[in-house]
C-alpha cells in the first residue's frame, strides 16, 4: 500500500488553520486604512501552519483551502477569482520561501517567509487589476506606499508566526502532536 504524503490528521490541522485564516480576515480588523494591514494576521497563521505540518506544499494547501472558503463566503474586493488567487498566492509564496530557507521557527526565516508570502498576494492583486483594468485602491494611494505596507505587515506577521511557533514548542505542543500522529 502506498503511503500518503499528508496524513488525515495533518489534513485536518491544515483545514482548521485555513478556516482560521478566513475567520481572522472577517473578525480581526484594524482601523488603519493601510494596504496589506491584514497580513499581520494572515502570515502569522501561515507560518504557524508551516511549523505544525513541516512538509512542502502544506502552506500552499492552507492558502488554497482558505481561498476556496473566502471566495465561497464572498470575501475580497474584486470577486471570487481574485480572492481565490490571492489567498492561494500567500500560501505558495510562503511555501517557496520556506522551501529555500527551511526552519519557520527561526525568526529571520519566519519574517522573510511572511514578507515573501504577502508580496505574492500583492503581485496577484496588482496583476489581476492590470489584466482586468479594475481600479485598485493601492494604485490611488500610490504603488510604493502599498508595496511598503505589504512588506511591513507581511514581515510583522511572519515574525509573530515565528514567535508563536517558539511558544508552542516551549508549551509542549509538538510533543503532544507527536503522540497523536
Amino acid at each position: 500500500m502506498k503511503k500518503r504524503y499528508f496524513s488525515t490528521f495533518e489534513l485536518v490541522l491544515l483545514a482548521l488553520l485555513a478556516a482560521l485564516v478566513v475567520v481572522a480576515k472577517i473578525s480581526l480588523r484594524l482601523p488603519l486604512q493601510l494596504s496589506g494591514h491584514s497580513g499581520i494576521f494572515w502570515m502569522a497563521i501561515i507560518i504557524v501552519a508551516a511549523g505544525i505540518v513541516p512538509k512542502l506544499g502544506a502552506v500552499s494547501l492552507v492558502g488554497l483551502t482558505s481561498g476556496i472558503l473566502a471566495a465561497f463566503l464572498g470575501l475580497g474586493d474584486f470577486g471570487a477569482l481574485n480572492t481565490l488567487l490571492s489567498y492561494t498566492a500567500v500560501g505558495v509564496g510562503a511555501d517557496l520561501a520556506l522551501w529555500l530557507l527551511r526552519n519557520p521557527e527561526n525568526l529571520v526565516v519566519a519574517t522573510l517567509a511572511g514578507t515573501l508570502g504577502h508580496m505574492a498576494k500583492f503581485l496577484v492583486k496588482w496583476g489581476m487589476a492590470a489584466i482586468t483594468g479594475a481600479p485598485v485602491g493601492f494604485v490611488a494611494l500610490g504603488l510604493a506606499r502599498a508595496l511598503l505596507g505589504y512588506l511591513v505587515f507581511g514581515a510583522l506577521g511572519g515574525l509573530l508566526g515565528g514567535l508563536t511557533l517558539r511558544a508552542l514548542r516551549r508549551a509542549g505542543f509538538f510533543a503532544y502532536l507527536a503522540e497523536k500522529r
